[in-house]
């Protein structure tokens, strides 16, 4: 069978057998509030790329959005061009003289020039 040996410290005043609770130096506790500050420090970092990266997927969905509203603004402009050709042509505006307001062309006798 194993034996089990303890060790036990003396310490002047005490009597033997009594438990004896030393107190925690602060100097102890060092090393605890040096964890924390690091694992906070570590978080921190943490949150901040996080944060960071958040923002760059956020900027990419913006730029994508942007991207895709100007390629539509530029088919509505390519259209809104081509209905403003097609009601300037001089046919357009000729047959609407013509048919809706009741104008005809000037015969040779009705044109007068000025020098």
């Amino acid at each position: 069978m194993a034996e089990v040996v303890s060790k036990k410290m003396e310490f002047p005043g005490v009597l033997t057998g009594q438990d004896v609770r030393t107190r925690r130096d602060v100097k102890d506790m060092s090393f605890l509030y040096f964890s924390v500050l690091i694992a906070v420090m570590a978080v921190l970092i943490i949150f901040a790329f996080m944060w960071s990266r958040l923002m760059v997927v956020n900027a990419g969905y913006e730029i994508s959005r942007a991207n895709s509203s100007r390629a539509s603004l530029m088919e509505q402009n390519k259209r809104l061009r081509l209905d403003y050709l097609r009601l300037k042509s001089p046919e357009r505006i000729e047959g609407i003289a013509t048919g809706e307001l009741g104008l005809m062309n000037a015969k040779s006798e009705q044109i007068v020039t000025i020098r």
